[in-house]
This record gives C-alpha cells, sequence and structure tokens, in this order.
C-alpha cells in the first residue's frame, strides 16, 4: 500500500547484505525515491515489467536535518514497475548496469 511504499526502509538501523525491499507498482511509471529518515545509504534499482534494469542510483545517502521539500529525490531514466532497495554499494560490487535482466518471483 502507498503508505508502506512511502516509509520504506526509513527507520531501519540496517539491512542485511543478503536482502533487499522491493517495491511493486500497479503500473509502469517515473517513480521518485528520496531518503527521508534513512539511516544508511542504500543503492536503489528501477526495473521495467520486463525485469529489465533501467536506472540505478548508487550510493544515496542519507540527508538528516532537512526538510522534505529539501531532500534528494532520485528518479530514474526510464519508466519502472518495480524498484529495489539493496545496500550501498552493492549494485557494483556485483556489477550490474542498465539494461541487465532480473529474476525475481513475487
Amino acid at each position: 500500500k502507498a503508505s508502506d511504499r512511502k516509509k520504506g526502509l526509513s527507520k531501519k538501523e540496517s539491512l542485511p547484505l543478503n536482502q533487499g525491499m522491493l517495491f511493486v507498482f500497479d503500473s509502469s511509471g517515473l517513480y521518485p525515491f528520496w531518503m527521508k529518515d534513512m539511516k544508511f545509504a542504500i543503492d536503489i534499482i528501477w526495473i521495467d515489467e520486463n525485469k529489465r534494469i533501467v536506472s540505478i542510483a548508487q550510493n544515496a545517502f542519507p540527508e538528516p536535518g532537512k526538510d522534505d521539500d529539501e531532500l534528494t529525490l532520485y528518479r530514474p531514466s526510464g519508466n519502472a514497475k518495480y524498484v529495489l532497495e539493496i545496500n550501498a554499494g552493492l549494485s557494483q560490487r556485483n556489477g550490474l548496469s542498465v539494461g541487465d535482466a532480473v529474476n525475481f518471483e513475487l
């Protein structure tokens, strides 16, 4: 639901290296993400309906003390149906690139 999506990983202290948070949207779109109330850096990966990476924001860092309207909005370069948040650096460490196919089951 929308309120859970807005909250995401905010206020969590950390994320195990082998886990992530997958956001599933009803339809494809240009969904921006922010780091509101985040306590650790993440990589944000936008994935299209064909399960191909369309955009990656690496090392999105928390911005403590900023008002909501001052927070950086991370935006994809193309429409996505799914967005995956993982620990910062993992997309590079695993060699993920725009156009790569991903495999997951809902």
